[in-house]
């Protein structure tokens, strides 16, 4: 289950963490002012963890939405003293999938396999891995890499798509 919701419908904020994984600090910062805006109704709280902005235990603790760039992502799941709260992410969303071709390729790959792994190894929760991308001809190829079941969690919109 991704989220546990109380009997009154609210959300277990202390239950969970998200983070969402943007290839540029530029990204993450208006990610940051977005989803900011979107779900301060719900009492979820958005931060950035970038290179130029640390987080503090207590914030971290405070936060549902963690935005980050792949690298800092990277350095944070390296830390097995960090396992505190990374056991607590449910949800990994990577923005600009198809990244995985590119220069900051090896970092994302070792993103997801730090994470499959920390489930097999660890016994973690289930962890959701999202890829996002306008641009992914070999989609099928990065569904398999991610794990993703491709009959029940596989989705692609191609041009015919209309909203």
């Amino acid at each position: 289950m991704l989220f546990r919701s109380n009997k009154d419908g609210t959300i277990n904020k202390d239950d969970f963490k998200i983070i969402y994984i943007s290839p540029m600090r530029s990204l993450v910062q208006e990610q940051v002012g977005s989803f900011s805006k979107r779900l301060e109704t719900y009492g979820i709280e958005v931060k950035e963890l970038t290179g130029d902005n640390q987080l503090s235990r207590e914030q971290i603790e405070e936060t549902q939405l963690i935005i980050c760039t792949p690298e800092k992502w990277d350095i944070v799941t390296r830390k097995g003293a960090e396992r505190s709260y990374t056991n607590l992410v449910r949800l990994i969303i990577i923005d600009e999938v198809h990244l995985l071709h590119d220069d900051r390729g090896p970092v994302l790959e070792a993103v997801v396999a730090r994470t499959l792994r920390s489930i097999n190894q660890f016994g973690a929760e289930q962890v959701r891995i999202l890829g996002l991308s306008a641009t992914l001809p070999n989609y099928e190829d990065v569904a398999s890499f991610l794990h993703v079941d491709k009959r029940k969690g596989l989705f692609h919109f191609d041009n015919s798509f209309q909203i």
